[in-house]
């Protein structure tokens, strides 16, 4: 054979391709077919039968009349051709040489197929682009159903193993929770700031409390035995512009009235409350419309040195009330004004659990609960130096 003359089917390929080329309406179902590198129209009615039990007329008919019938494999059929799967006896190395030869460096009759190949589904009618976008509409919905399916499995699958894995403290608490005959466990937490900026400062407040709750579920959930607890979290928050800008004083006489009115759903943190001001409701990462992704992750959690985070006031609300006890006294508390400053991702778990053993520990709420206080301050004199990763079944939460 001469270099450089086709061989008898090239010269046949190469004229059906041009034909295509110039009048892509004038091509037969076969012909189509077959530039499309697709089996005869009679293989591929019998291949769609064998594998739907309807022919490709019928499969493109259903598409158009009724596509939310269609299942995933008829979806692919009509969408992508019977062909669409690629056979699991193809390497990978494989299949990037096949795509190099057709579309990176093809041969002058591999391009002018692809020429072909492009000039059909231009002109392809109504009937085929609307079934073609039907089918790929379902096949994207099923898809997506099936992945869910495998990530519900999977998380399910995992909340198990990681439940089984336990984590002490959470066990702990969950039983104490339940001897208590606690409605919930969380803390109150007053807003004291953007009342001025009305609703602009409404919708700050708002975007605070939904950063709050996201970074509280993934927190808690962080945690191997999270999902005993985090069903019965809370969070009771108090707005009023009576607030804005308050004292600590006229936020403990506030709390005072609502803890020893019984106002409070039992479990609600009596020893401590939360306080968010105008620096923590503005902050930019309580204002980011998205969590970020290092709270959303299973497993452990790693916070970097240099990504923010909101820190609020924790503030004891018998402080001042009563006369100092000895340990108050004690060298380790000097300078104590009753609060501290605590990052937000640590309010969840160690705060919450110092609280919740100090009010058990003295046997009433309305104590001093001073070991509470004392492992609060002790922890917190540098709010800044908070441990930023641990792992999810650590024997207990801490601070620093």
């Amino acid at each position: 054979m001469v270099a450089g003359l086709l061989r008898p089917t090239e010269e046949h390929d190469e004229a059906l391709y041009r034909r295509v080329i110039a009048s892509p309406q004038s091509a037969t179902r076969a012909e189509r077919n077959f530039v499309r590198q697709l089996p005869s129209p009679e293989e591929e009615d019998q291949m769609c039968i064998a594998k739907t039990g309807l022919t490709h007329a019928a499969l493109h008919s259903k598409a158009l009349d009724t596509p939310d019938d269609l299942t995933i494999d008829e979806a692919k059929i009509v969408d992508s051709g019977i062909l669409h799967d690629v056979p699991d006896d193809i390497s990978l190395e494989e299949l990037r040489e096949r795509r190099r030869l057709r579309y990176i460096e093809p041969s002058p009759l591999q391009a002018l197929q692809n020429e072909a190949e492009e000039a059909l589904h231009k002109a392809r009618g109504d009937d085929e682009k609307k079934a073609q976008l039907n089918a790929s509409a379902r096949w994207t919905a099923l898809y997506k159903i099936e992945s869910d399916n495998k990530d519900e499995i999977w998380r399910q699958h995992d909340a198990a193993r990681r439940l089984k894995t336990g984590t002490a403290w959470m066990r702990d608490m969950a039983k104490g929770l339940e001897k208590d005959g606690a409605e919930c466990w969380g803390f109150v937490v007053f807003r004291t700031g953007c009342y001025e900026a009305g609703e602009e400062g409404n919708a700050a407040w708002q975007r605070f409390r939904d950063y709050f709750d996201k970074l509280a579920q993934a927190t808690v959930l962080h945690w191997n035995s999270g999902s005993l607890l985090w069903p019965k979290f809370r969070t009771i928050f108090v707005e009023d512009k009576t607030l804005d800008r308050a004292s600590n004083e006229q936020l403990r006489e506030e709390f005072r009235k609502m803890r020893d009115n019984r106002s409070l759903p039992t479990g609600i943190r009596t020893s401590c409350f939360l306080v968010a001001d105008r620096v923590a409701i503005q902050s930019e990462v309580a204002q980011a419309p998205y969590l970020p992704p290092y709270v959303g992750n299973l497993g452990e959690i790693h916070i970097k040195p240099e990504d923010p985070v909101v820190y609020l006031h924790a503030i004891d609300p018998n402080y001042g009330a009563k006369k100092e006890s000895d340990e108050e006294q004690h060298a380790e508390m000097a300078g104590f004004k009753g609060e501290a400053t605590v990052a937000l991702p640590r309010v969840f778990d160690w705060l919450h659990w110092v609280c919740f053993n100090a009010e058990r520990e003295d046997g009433a709420a309305d104590l001093d609960n001073r070991r509470g206080w004392h492992v609060i301050y002790v922890q917190t004199k540098v709010p800044e130096a908070w441990v930023r990763n641990w792992a999810p079944n650590s024997g207990s939460p801490a601070y620093i």
